[in-house]
């Protein structure tokens, strides 16, 4: 049963919403009929008006043309699918509602039958209009439901409207509704569906007023006693449990020439009374015809009628109509709920209605059948199921590949692409294999609207949808019409499918090799040559294609040859492969203010490409480097230990990916004070200079997503070791001591010793060495030219020279330098902890300087030895001959001190000077929030690029997820400036 529902949806789908794709003309054709049915559709679903004689005879003049350019057939079928659709919502909507004991009403279209429906259940939105024509006439309108005009009826389907907790109102389509094959078909099953379900029923007739009265067409109302009879399998078992109302009476006065006389208001029992005196008359002329040649079904529908008639003409024992009543209109504009009289009207309906008994309903009390014209149209489409179906399948696949070609021509991203063509294949790929097991259509068209359902593939049309399910309301129906065991012929449909799954799968192998060659590019060991490798495949305007080709091999393997060889004949592709080559390969963009701020820029960046003295002082043109920033649109290689220049630089790191190359160091800490000159302090015992303070270490501010061997890394930001105080002077030198020679000269000495004969000099020096003085006496005779005597007296003499002073204290030390502070260190890690290890100390002292040594002490006198001699001659008195002989000798009476040496109680008291001490610098951060915002631009600006739209929304993502800020924000809550 439901394969059979299946297969009349899909036929229905096929064969009339877009038409047969083998004929272009035919296509362009039924384009057309499609565009007009469905103003048609929409035309007919808006105002549900009567057909038109015109349309009629149209039909009744239609010959079966059942071609798929058939412009009837493609009518009908836009139109029946539009409507069950519409049917299916509606009765869905009512499926909870009870139906137990139901008020069926019943009427040709425009008698007013929502009108009724929502002024009996009180709808508060029910407003009178007046017409156009300043006539005096008011309408009921809603907004909603109901029509603006007398002869059209927005009711296209029945609905199930609450009256109170046991009794609903069956608001139904109007008898004249059926003006094709599709509102046929929808009419007869919307509303057997809805009756099935009904227990207990009464039926409320309607008819305007005008046809019930003298001076019409009195087949008006004969004509909805046809449809009543037509409906009413047992007529005569509903006889006595319908109501007849008479609706859009106006509020109306009889009015007489005589000026005087008050015009009389014309009342519900006079209107009534009129309307039994036309059923009367019409029962009469219905007999009258009985007498008529007429055929047997015709004479038996007058038979009913004129049942009918008598029981309407019934009264109670007060001689009032119980069956007939009257439905005004509106006498002036506003509410409903305002007008006291029309509230009146409501009440003598009600009361008149719910006296009324109800029948019990049985299986089979409405009829709904076929026209042989909708039996036609059916198996029309039938005969052109088969030959539609291949081209809808054709068709699918020509879709299907538009679509996949739409994806590789507007993609973000490389793994995008990459990620929904091996879905696609793979579901494709299912697909493929479950079509060839297929046994019927409907099973084969369920599969398919399934993968399309379920890939999200945004079709104009689908294969199996909400209207599948609207024929099931119909399946019974159907199934009485329909033989489909001759139509699928699944193995001639599925070959397109197979070729659109090999062409799908060579797209993906090509994507996928591109994600191979993106990563290949993006290593380390691509990169650390990439600027050898970019000037190999491309030089000046022109591609080396060998060198190209060698690249791509390399990265995806040698089996791609013929990848490589179809990617240059597809103007796509080979786009896509030289984008991103030169994406890849290109240099960084690195510059270096007059602030000594140096900034990379680029996709993949290497620490190496800036780590060297001399790059630093070409790109910062010898300016002092201060701080350096790199930013990266996809990864960060932290390949080198930074090198000395980078001590005391605010770093800034900011990449979704970081890469730690080996064991790395970056060191940022401040260098150690410098040694302060002691030239000047060596002497005079001045005191030393306190240490100068070491440097502070820079500030390192890093944000990422993604970290690689981070415990590898170690980042240093301590302050530098201050500097050694300079060493105290030394002491200044002791005064020299009196020489001997002076005393000798002034002839301070005590004796005079003969000196013995002979006794040498030498040995009587060395003899009395330790003597300070000695004297010698000799006596003899001399004989010259006339002998005397002499006598010589020798004098040894020593005298020591004065001792030297002692040398002056030496100067104080220097105290220690301060060390520098530590830098600030912060990483915003956006996933997992990146395990790199951080270091940040304040600098230790320097040393103090030491205490200059005491001066030396003063140098000693320089002491003698003499022999003095003196002869005298004993014939000459006066003859005195003296001779004086003397050598320096060192000073042994006095102690030797050197400077080295310190009075105790000077040692014990030692301190260091202090005056002019320096304290580290005040400690500054970066202004990270000007990189930040740099990054976030130039992350913006890449934000769609092929290679790196998916890192760069990852990235901005975990930003959010995490701070509920963009990356600027970040800049400024984090890294602003937090100097100490």
């Amino acid at each position: 049963m439901f394969i059979y529902r299946l297969q009349i949806f899909s036929l229905l789908l096929f064969v009339g919403i877009e038409g047969s794709i083998a004929s272009p003309t035919n296509a362009a054709f039924s384009s057309t009929i499609m565009e007009e049915a469905k103003t048609l559709t929409e035309d007919s679903i808006k105002h549900d008006s009567p057909q038109t004689i015109d349309q009629k005879e149209e039909e009744n003049r239609h010959q079966w043309d059942c071609t798929s350019e058939s412009n009837y057939v493609q009518e009908q079928l836009a139109l029946t699918s539009t409507l069950l659709e519409e049917g299916y919502k509606i009765t869905h909507k009512q499926k909870d509602l009870a139906a137990d004991e139901v008020i069926l009403v019943l009427g040709k279209a425009g008698s007013g039958k929502t009108s009724i429906v929502q002024f009996l259940t009180e709808n508060p939105k029910l407003q009178s209009k007046k017409v156009k024509a300043e006539t005096g006439e008011f309408i009921i309108d809603d907004g909603e439901k109901i029509g603006t005009s007398a002869t059209e009826s927005f009711t296209l389907y029945p609905e199930l409207v609450n009256y109170n907790s046991t009794i609903n109102f069956c608001d139904s389509p109007g008898f004249h509704d059926s003006r094709s094959s599709a509102h046929e078909i929808v009419s007869m099953d919307i509303m057997k569906t809805i009756t099935k379900r009904f227990k207990k029923v009464k039926i409320l007739l309607l008819e305007k007023y005008s046809s019930l009265q003298y001076g019409f067409s009195k087949d008006n109302f004969l004509n909805t006693l046809r449809h009543l009879n037509e409906f009413l399998v047992d007529f005569d078992r509903f006889r006595e449990h319908i109501v007849l109302v008479a609706t859009k009476l106006q509020f109306s006065y009889r009015m007489t020439d005589d000026a005087g006389v008050v015009p009389e208001f014309i009342t519900d029992e006079m209107h009534i009374d009129s309307i039994l005196e036309y059923l009367n008359h019409t029962e009469i002329s219905l007999t009258e015809k009985l007498s008529q040649k007429n055929s047997k079904k015709t004479e038996d529908f007058y038979q009913k009628a004129i049942r009918l008639l008598q029981s309407f003409q019934t009264r109670d024992e007060n001689g009032k109509s119980n069956r007939i009543n009257v439905f005004r209109r509106p006498y002036k504009s506003g509410p409903l709920k305002n007008m006291p009289l029309l509230d009146k009207n409501r009440k003598s309906l009600s009361e008149t209605i719910m006296n009324l008994e109800y029948v019990e309903v049985k299986e089979n009390d409405f009829d709904f059948t076929l026209s042989d014209k909708a039996k036609l149209y059916l198996e029309c489409l039938l005969k052109l199921s088969n030959d539609n179906y291949k081209n809808k399948i054709n068709e699918l696949s020509f879709k299907l590949k538009e679509y996949v070609t739409q994806k590789t021509q507007n993609y973000s991203s490389f793994y995008q692409i990459s990620t929904e063509l091996d879905l696609l294949y793979s579901a494709l790929r299912d697909l493929s294999g479950n079509l060839d097991e297929t046994k019927d259509y409907s099973q084969f068209f369920e599969k398919v609207q399934s993968f399309i359902s379920d890939q999200k593939i945004p079709l104009q049309y689908n294969y199996y949808n909400n209207r599948l399910q609207t024929l099931e309301k119909i399946e019974e129906m159907l199934l009485k019409f329909v033989d489909t065991s001759t139509v699928f012929i699944p193995s001639s449909w599925t070959l397109p499918i197979k070729h659109l799954v090999k062409s799908v799968e060579s797209e993906y192998e090509w994507y996928k090799s591109l994600i191979i060659y993106i990563e290949k590019l993006s290593s380390y060991e691509t990169q650390k040559n990439k600027t050898e490798t970019y000037s190999a495949i491309f030089q000046n305007t022109f591609t080396v294609t060998s060198n190209l080709m060698a690249v791509f091999m390399d990265a995806t393997g040698s089996k791609n040859v013929k990848q490589f060889i179809d990617a240059q004949a597809d103007d796509r592709r080979k786009l896509e492969m030289e984008t991103i080559t030169k994406t890849l390969l290109q240099k960084s963009n690195i510059t270096c203010d007059a602030n000594g701020r140096l900034i990379v820029k680029g996709f993949l960046i290497r620490l190496s490409e800036i780590n060297s003295e001399s790059l630093i002082r070409f790109h910062c043109n010898n300016i002092t480097l201060k701080e350096v920033a790199l930013l990266a649109v996809d990864s960060v290689y932290l390949d080198e230990d930074t090198i000395d220049m980078f001590q005391e630089v605010n770093l800034f790191i900011a990449a979704p990916k970081w890469h730690v190359i080996g064991q790395r160091q970056i060191v940022l800490s401040g260098r150690t004070g410098m040694k302060i000159s002691e030239n000047s302090l060596m002497f005079n015992g001045k005191d030393g200079k306190p240490g100068l303070p070491g440097g502070n270490g820079g500030n390192f501010v890093g944000i990422g997503l993604q970290f690689s061997n981070g415990e590898n890394l170690l980042v240093e930001s301590n302050g530098g070791r201050g500097g050694p105080g300079s060493n105290g002077g030394k002491g200044e030198r002791g005064t020299r001591g009196e020489d001997a020679e002076k005393k000798l000269k002034l002839g301070i000495y005590d004796k005079n010793y003969t000196f013995t004969k002979g006794v040498e000099t030498e040995k009587l020096v060395n003899s009395f060495s330790s003597i300070s003085e000695t004297q010698f006496y000799a006596s003899g005779y001399h004989c010259s030219s006339c002998c005397s005597s002499y006598k010589s007296e020798i004098n040894l003499l020593r005298q020591d020279g004065d001792c030297g002073s002692d040398g002056s204290i030496g100067g104080f030390g220097g105290e220690a330098g301060f060390g520098g502070l530590a830098g600030d260190q912060q990483l915003v890690e956006l996933s997992d902890s990146s395990q790199i290890r951080f270091e940040r100390r304040n600098g230790t002292e320097g040393s103090r300087g030491s205490m200059g040594e005491t001066g030396d002490q003063g140098m000693n006198g320089i002491g003698m030895i003499c022999i003095h001699l003196v002869t005298k001659y004993s014939n000459y008195e006066s003859n005195l001959k003296s001779y004086w002989k003397c050598v320096s000798t060192d000073n042994t009476t006095c102690n030797t001190s050197t400077g080295s040496d310190k009075p105790e109680q000077i040692l014990e008291s030692q301190h260091f000077t202090t005056t002019g001490i320096q304290l580290p610098a005040p400690k500054k951060s970066s202004d990270s929030s000007y990189y930040s915002l740099d990054y976030s631009i130039l992350l913006k600006r890449h934000s769609s690029h092929m290679i790196f739209s998916k890192i760069i929304t990852d990235f901005n993502q975990a930003i959010g997820k995490k701070f509920s800020y963009d990356l600027n924000g970040i800049g400024m809550l984090f890294f602003q400036d937090n100097s100490d």
